[in-house]
């Protein structure tokens, strides 16, 4: 059997130009992913997830100051390993991604600074299902079940298909340069379920008819996609809620706190 290629992961950080995020702004800091969490930065637990997963993984971190990290505890042994390179962000998500990908070894992983709850098992799963799929793409979902069962109020907008109601958990991951091509779904920004007119650029007319009247399952919808990119797109379901529970905010920064205490992370802080 062909060993598991190694993937290069991309750590999206940044935040919109000329904008300070609010919750950055309560710590009195600049990036939101060096906002505190049991004395520890938010990015911290995702470094340590993504190290945990893959241990010799090249690591990139978009971010709008490309020195954010120089004075980071949490990334000094990443850089003098020499596993860490952080790159300006762009002016949205997708350059952003694009800024940040040139020469890198594929298959590529994506997450995101505020991802706290991410463990090193999803990470890892979700390129072993990608690689079993044979996916060009794939995205790792969880049910509305498992999120409410994580936390009550842990996410409040979800994907409602045929077969449930799902929400993302931040986690992509592609096969190799050619795979990209399908980041131009979030060319308008994202946030699909708000913005009706980013839903049809991202995914045709058609398509959103359809969701919205609730004609597709998901597999159903991801092959849809698929044909109009031209890559194979495919989602992993996971029925661990709190991966889908990212830190956004004032509310979500306790909901996170709370979820770490209930596995016995430690308070650095106190």
């Amino acid at each position: 059997m062909a060993q598991e290629p190694v993937p290069t992961v991309l750590i999206l950080a940044g935040q919109r130009l000329g904008r300070v995020d609010p919750l950055a702004a309560k710590y009195g800091i600049e990036h939101k992913c060096l906002v505190p969490l049991l004395g520890r930065p938010l990015i911290g637990y995702v470094f340590d997830a993504v190290d945990a997963a893959f241990p010799t993984a090249q690591i990139l971190v978009s971010i709008n100051d490309p020195h954010a990290l120089d004075n980071e505890p949490e990334a000094r042994r990443f850089f003098d390993a020499g596993r860490l390179k952080v790159v300006r962000s762009a002016e949205n998500l997708l350059e952003s991604v694009f800024a940040a990908i040139k020469d890198i070894t594929y298959p590529l992983l994506l997450t995101t600074g505020d991802n706290v709850l991410m463990t090193p098992e999803a990470l890892r799963g979700l390129q072993e299902y990608a690689l079993e799929e044979g996916a060009d793409c794939a995205a790792l979902f969880a049910t509305k079940e498992a999120i409410l069962a994580a936390h009550s109020e842990g996410q409040p907008r979800f994907w409602k298909f045929r077969d449930g109601e799902f929400s993302g958990c931040n986690t992509f991951w592609m096969r190799d340069a050619t795979s990209t091509k399908v980041g131009e779904i979030f060319r308008g920004g994202g946030q699909f379920l708000k913005f009706p007119k980013r839903f049809i650029a991202a995914f045709g007319l058609t398509n959103l008819i359809g969701f919205r009247l609730g004609l597709f399952d998901v597999k159903r919808m991801l092959s849809r996609v698929s044909s109009r990119f031209g890559k194979k797109i495919v989602a992993q379901i996971t029925e661990d809620g709190e991966l889908a529970i990212d830190v956004d905010n004032e509310f979500s920064h306790l909901v996170a706190e709370r979820l770490l205490r209930a596995k016995g992370a430690p308070d650095l802080a106190a």
